[in-house]
């Protein structure tokens, strides 16, 4: 007699697995209002969130120095933390600065140290708006970018390096400073299931976050008509004693000019050490500096403490 055979159960999925990235609807929700989530943050910070970046001439002064008058566009301005240290420190400078928030650029505009005969402050957004509408083509020296690009959807980062491109002259340079990947802010955003894409991640705040491999950075200017100068990889170690924290920031500070995008490959990476950091990096020819310089991460180190040590979901999102 044979015997039955009975249907092997099947378990029945409610819910789709979870791949650890956030759904395409939201996705483009942040891509599409990624302009009104950085004004409500400007509009929740003021000017207090980020230090103003008084390590800048220090670290670039010599692309600032000249006798002639040189001539800088800051882009994502922000608040104003890079653009009036800079004015207070090197006096032959006009500076253009833009940020697609109009919150920031007004808080920029209202600075007491702002002068409209040394600074042009507009609303921009340069993965969509012409500079040269701003701008006049090959007159700017220095562009710095600090802690924007990685704001940007990574399919649109070459749409803004050939924006900028416009306006600098034949021998202009970018300074660059910005998150690298490994940062504890990114291993807390993948802990939380809020990528969006390889090392794309949006806080909890609606504001987006890039961590830049040196690969992939190197590559992307490059490919839009840059040669790297220099490149170090930064590592600092942020204690907090009473919570018991410890907490490791990378970012990565380069230095691009405009030329022929045939560098790669060509530029000696460096990595500097700020502070003790155990988890060293096995990255091909380094050169490791053992430094004093206490460059800074441009967060307050009070606000940094604060966020990485409460447990809000949201607030734990928004480290910088």
């Amino acid at each position: 007699m044979e015997e039955t055979k009975q249907p092997s159960s099947q378990k029945i999925q409610i819910y789709p697995t979870s791949t650890g990235e956030i759904s395409p609807f939201w996705r483009d929700k942040y891509e599409k209002d990624a302009k009104k989530y950085w004004d409500i943050f400007y509009k929740r910070h003021q000017d207090k969130f980020f230090k103003d970046r008084h390590y800048l001439d220090k670290e670039w002064g010599q692309y600032f120095s000249g006798t002639d008058e040189k001539v800088i566009l800051e882009v994502g301005c922000g608040a104003g933390n890079t653009i009036f240290p800079l004015l207070a420190t090197i006096p032959n400078i006009f500076v253009h600065a833009c940020d697609f928030s109009p919150r920031a650029v007004n808080l920029v505009k209202s600075h007491k140290d702002f002068d409209d005969a040394r600074v042009n402050a507009f609303v921009c957004d340069p993965t969509v708006d012409d500079l040269i509408q701003h701008i006049s083509p090959s007159s700017v020296d220095v562009v710095t970018m600090i802690f924007v690009l990685s704001a940007v959807s990574p399919e649109k980062m070459p749409l803004m390096l050939q924006n900028i491109r416009k306006v600098l002259k034949k021998d202009g340079c970018v300074l660059f400073r910005d998150y690298a990947t490994g940062d504890l802010a990114q291993e807390r955003l993948t802990s939380k299931e809020q990528k969006i894409s390889d090392n794309f991640y949006v806080r909890g705040d609606g504001t987006r976050a890039f961590y830049f491999s040196d690969e992939f950075l190197v590559n992307l200017f490059n490919e839009n008509g840059f040669d790297a100068e220099e490149h170090i990889l930064c590592f600092k170690q942020v204690e907090n004693r009473s919570r018991e924290l410890v907490m490791n920031r990378r970012w990565v500070q380069a230095v691009f000019r405009v030329g022929s995008g045939i560098s790669a490959g060509k530029t000696e990476s460096k990595v500097k050490y700020l502070g003790k950091d155990n988890d060293k990096p096995e990255i091909p020819k380094i050169i490791l500096e053992d430094s004093a310089n206490e460059t800074e991460v441009d967060i307050s180190e009070g606000m940094a403490l604060e966020m990485f040590g409460i447990s809000s979901p949201k607030e734990e999102g928004e480290v910088f």
